[in-house]
């Protein structure tokens, strides 16, 4: 119905005109071959062939491509560009003699954990990559309970809280710090690092957003994520749940917060049962498996 349609046009044109002649190319991308009129045939005025087509398909192409590089560079998709492999990371010693503290990030391998080392704008040079990966891994570190024996150059468990150190004896790299990620390199820091996840509860998920977000931190894009921009946020997570939840607690006192914690929120569940006369369910929250 289409062809009948713009056949029938073509031809009031040309009852007007000795000659038709139609754009090369449609708003459609299709080739036309120009027409013209003899007696009462219309005929091609060149042959149509598929080179043609080809050289104009091609055509455009090209003029796409040089429009695409033309424009600006925030127009394109931005590309994570992973770090090159630190071979130096692999060697066990590494953890105990590699440059700590040199910068202008806030760490010292001695001592346990310091208010500066734990503030907002230390923890968000974390997330900016202005750090090294064992600093990053020596701020946990301690904040676990590590401590380094300068004497022996090793770090020892002597205040690791309890359920981690059953897991964890000598302290985990939870970055990847030679940053090769084949299974067999990578794995066991990626469970250390999975493990440092579970022990957030919920509530305290989100807790880059809640702190550095003055400081300008408004998430990652999914496309500039790479395995180490990933870890170094969920360390620096933890860190800001460990400083607001478990800094400056003892054990003891941490189990006995937890405990009253529960019994208030089955005081505030079983009022509000009351008020409403309806049994509420409990709300569905990830399992937490606590460092202590």
């Amino acid at each position: 119905m289409k062809i009948t349609c713009i056949t029938l046009i073509a031809s009031q044109c040309l009852s007007s005109t000795s000659a038709f002649t139609p754009l090369s190319i449609s708003q459609k991308g299709l080739a036309i071959a120009p027409l013209q009129r003899q007696g009462h045939l219309i005929v091609p005025l060149r042959p149509f062939t598929t080179t043609a087509a080809a050289t104009t398909t091609t055509n455009l192409s090209a003029k796409a491509k040089n429009d695409d590089d033309s424009g600006s560079d925030e127009s394109k998709p931005s590309v994570p560009k992973l770090l090159e492999p630190f071979v130096e990371a692999l060697d066990p010693k590494y953890k105990c003699r590699g440059d700590v503290g040199k910068g202008d990030f806030i760490v010292s391998r001695t001592g346990g954990p310091t208010n500066e080392e734990l503030s907002n704008e230390n923890l968000y040079k974390i997330l900016m990559l202005e750090c090294n990966d064992l600093e990053v891994n020596t701020v946990v570190w301690k904040c676990l309970g590590y401590r380094f024996d300068e004497d022996a150059e090793e770090w020892t468990a002597a205040e690791v809280f309890p359920k981690w150190n059953e897991k964890y004896p000598t302290p985990p790299d939870l970055i990847g710090m030679a940053r090769m990620y084949s299974k067999e390199v990578d794995q066991p820091s990626l469970k250390a690092n999975q493990s440092i996840v579970r022990s957030v509860p919920v509530d305290n998920k989100q807790s880059l957003k809640i702190h550095l977000k003055p400081l300008g931190f408004t998430g990652y894009q999914f496309a500039e994520l790479t395995p180490n921009k990933t870890r170094r946020a969920q360390c620096a997570n933890w860190l800001l749940y460990y400083r607001e939840e478990l800094f400056g607690y003892t054990v003891e006192e941490l189990r006995e917060k937890r405990r009253l914690k529960k019994e208030a929120e089955e005081v505030e569940k079983r009022r509000l049962e009351e008020e409403s006369g309806k049994t509420t369910e409990d709300e569905w929250k990830p399992p937490v498996t606590e460092v202590f």
